[in-house]
């Protein structure tokens, strides 16, 4: 299979149009209702739908702006816009190509993604993973859809046959303290962080350590609650129970981020500012703030340390193992979804030779395809979502998003040029 990846924008209205005839409006109109009541039920939960719901609230957002009318152009405003335009591409013109049975299977995936907080993550990074291939002169086979297992993709250019498996690996792979789960949490604590700020005078961070793993649980959230309240109440520096740890810290207001106006806040400085405070990373942060008066900060992590790089090593050594055909050179195409494009660049340029400067992604990655098992993988490609970009000259808008090759140096390939299908490349 091979088609253009191009989209004229006369063809945008009937693509999405078209991407709802496939499983049908009514999918997507419950899936519209079920993302407006986990807004209308916990307004926190607008971060943690936009990661993991983007296609679907894009479709929503264009909806409602205005009528799809038949080869009248769209305005795309943002790059989850975008996003979806070239999803429904990609999905359609697949669609058309598929036998019935393909078909089938990829109506079962789209109607399975539109369910609950699953999301449509996983078929749009494979569909974008197809597009990227056709792009590059291709012809790809869909052979899990097809045939309903083994590899996502075989890709053929010339002689060159290529074995493509896809995994999407969400922002809470490995966390003690999933997005959702502490949306919820900070719902329930919401009315006492409230209460603090609104009688501070100056800057306040509450730091709450729970002893292991978050839950679903709406009574280990209110125990928490209880604690944190207990803590402020009685103006303590740290309150300790059973449950979790509060400790408290005051700041200036002027010698902090807080003192500046909101559109010049970065998050980065004050991620940066409540680690240097609480000598803890990687947490879970929500703000109270009116710039330049007071701040209330709340941050929440787990005495146990995240395992993300070993839920990724259980995942792509999985696939690795059962996967593939071990007939061709094969890929893992990886799909990192809480980084950012400069953030993906950041870490192929901190790529090194040395294992004592490099990055615990690159050491988990080398260290997989040094096993014997690993000896069909060619390369695995960590992928960022696109950036758009248009062009001044001719007017048109091209979505590109860098990768992060690491290829095995031990495979009988490693050096040929035809496999350098991906951008950033390392080695």
């Amino acid at each position: 299979m091979r088609f253009s990846v191009e989209i004229r924008d006369t063809e945008m209205v009937q693509l999405l149009q078209s991407l709802m005839s496939i499983t049908g409006p009514e999918a997507w109109t419950r899936r519209f209702e079920w993302i407006e009541r986990e807004l209308n039920e916990n307004s926190l939960m607008e971060d943690w739908l936009r990661e993991r719901c983007a296609i679907e609230l894009a479709m929503r957002e264009i909806l409602s702006s205005s009528p799809l009318i038949p080869k009248q152009p769209l305005v795309l405003r943002t790059r989850a816009q975008y996003e979806l335009v070239a999803f429904a591409a990609g999905v359609i013109r697949c669609y058309e190509r598929l036998s019935e049975g393909g078909r089938r299977r990829l109506r079962g995936v789209l109607l399975d993604g539109l369910k609950e907080d699953k999301g449509l993550l996983s078929i749009q990074h494979e569909i974008t993973t197809a597009v990227h291939l056709m792009s590059r002169g291709f012809d790809v086979e869909f052979q899990d859809i097809e045939h309903g297992g083994g590899v996502d993709f075989i890709a053929r250019k010339d002689d060159v046959e290529i074995e493509i498996e896809c995994k999407m690996f969400s922002a809470d792979l490995g966390r003690k303290i999933h997005r959702r789960r502490s949306a919820t949490l900070y719902k329930e604590l919401a009315d006492v962080l409230a209460k603090t700020y609104n009688s501070a005078t100056k800057g306040l961070i509450v730091a709450v350590t729970i002893p292991d793993r978050l839950t679903p649980a709406p009574k280990q959230h209110r125990e928490i609650k209880n604690t944190v309240r207990t803590g402020l109440l009685r103006g303590e520096a740290t309150t300790q129970t059973e449950h979790c740890t509060v400790r408290t810290w005051d700041f200036s207001i002027k010698d902090s981020p807080f003192n500046k106006p909101p559109e010049k806040l970065d998050r980065d400085e004050i991620d940066l500012f409540v680690e240097t405070r609480t000598a803890r990373s990687n947490a879970n942060l929500m703000i109270l703030f009116s710039w330049g008066q007071r701040a209330v900060i709340l941050s929440v992590s787990s005495e146990k340390t995240d395992e993300v790089l070993d839920g990724m090593r259980r995942q792509l050594r999985e696939a690795v193992k059962g996967q593939f055909s071990r007939r061709r050179p094969a890929m893992l195409a990886v799909q990192l979804h809480a980084l950012t494009a400069n953030e993906l660049v950041n870490l192929a340029q901190s790529d090194s030779t040395s294992r004592t400067m490099a990055t615990g992604l690159q050491i988990m990655t080398s260290d997989l395809m040094q096993r014997p098992s690993s000896a069909h993988i060619h390369t695995i490609v960590y992928r960022s979502h696109i950036t758009v970009n248009k062009s001044a000259v001719d007017g048109t808008t091209n979505g590109n998003g860098p990768s992060y090759l690491i290829k095995n140096p031990t495979h009988a390939l490693y050096g040929d040029l035809r496999y350098g299908i991906f951008d950033i490349s390392t080695s």
